[in-house]
């Protein structure tokens, strides 16, 4: 069984559902108030574990009581800890305003910030023992180059999910195997508003497997030979939160037991369905057991 390991971000979300935004200066009611387990690498780590049966996680937590909750949870979906730090600073926290089935985002990065290069070099064994290393954006910029390095070094494939968006460094992208943007982050990366031009700038850079989701869209993909489209799945959105995340596990854990990437792509797609048709961020990712029966039902 290969091995999945997660670098990035652990932070507990502040959520609150509104109908309307406020404008400026407004004060509005709001309802539904939760508090959940978030940040998009441990949302990947935990759809990892929910639909492979483990993950590996690097990153940190903040010495507070929010820190105990988030490594709890991570433990509790079988996600190993061992690359976890416990930073003596507060938590990540993204407060997270929820309306008509979209998501507003502010991050407060805390015990994130603190995932270094010496904390990479202090847990080189969880990188040398993983097939694919999965990284997002929401720790320092410099720790992802030198642990995407390091990671290639290592023989691993590196999936790359570019959010919060912005430009990456070349460096970045050569040491890429897989990227998956969505269409918002694509055209930052690559300056070309039209899903397909920003694809193909992407592809012309060297990166042979990109997908970009489109939401309710689906995605947009390369397999490194041509241009494919996978539709979404029809579902009530209910919380956007994770869906990306959650696109990511499934893609890796599918990837990891040996189906095609169109296969994959579809086992992803049906994931992030179901988790965008509930609400909250890592509770909302479904088993492994609901995937297939989610598929068997929608075929």
């Amino acid at each position: 069984m290969k091995n999945i390991l997660i670098i990035g971000s652990i932070n507990i979300d502040l959520v609150i559902n509104t109908d309307i935004l406020p404008k400026l200066g407004e004060t509005i009611h709001g309802k539904n108030f939760m508090t959940a387990y978030g940040g998009k690498g441990a949302n990947q780590a935990v759809a990892v574990a929910k639909l492979y049966g483990k993950a590996d996680m690097i990153g940190a937590v903040g010495n507070d009581e929010f820190g105990k909750l988030l490594k709890g949870n991570l433990e509790a979906n079988n996600v190993r800890t061992e690359g976890v730090k416990i930073s003596e600073t507060n938590s990540g926290v993204a407060v997270i305003t929820v309306c008509g089935g979209d998501n507003h985002i502010i991050l407060d990065g805390g015990a994130n910030d603190t995932v270094s290069p010496a904390w990479i070099d202090a847990n080189t064994d969880l990188i040398k023992n993983a097939d694919i290393v999965i990284f997002q954006l929401e720790i320092p910029m410099d720790t992802i180059i030198y642990a995407a390095k390091k990671a290639k070094e290592y023989g691993c494939k590196v999936l790359l999910n570019p959010a919060p968006a912005a430009k990456l460094p070349e460096e970045l992208l050569s040491y890429t195997d897989i990227i998956i943007p969505n269409e918002h982050e694509a055209a930052i990366i690559t300056g070309y508003e039209n899903e397909e031009d920003a694809l193909k700038a992407l592809y012309d850079n060297g990166n042979r497997n990109i997908i970009i989701t489109l939401g309710s869209k689906g995605c947009l993909y390369n397999d490194g030979t041509e241009l494919k489209t996978q539709k979404a799945f029809n579902v009530k959105a209910v919380d956007s939160t994770a869906a990306g995340d959650s696109f990511i596990g499934g893609y890796c854990s599918a990837l990891c037991e040996g189906k095609s990437m169109d296969e994959a792509i579809l086992f992803a797609t049906a994931v992030s369905a179901i988790t965008v048709s509930r609400a909250g961020a890592s509770v909302s990712i479904p088993t492994r057991d609901e995937v297939e029966e989610f598929l068997k039902n929608h075929q």
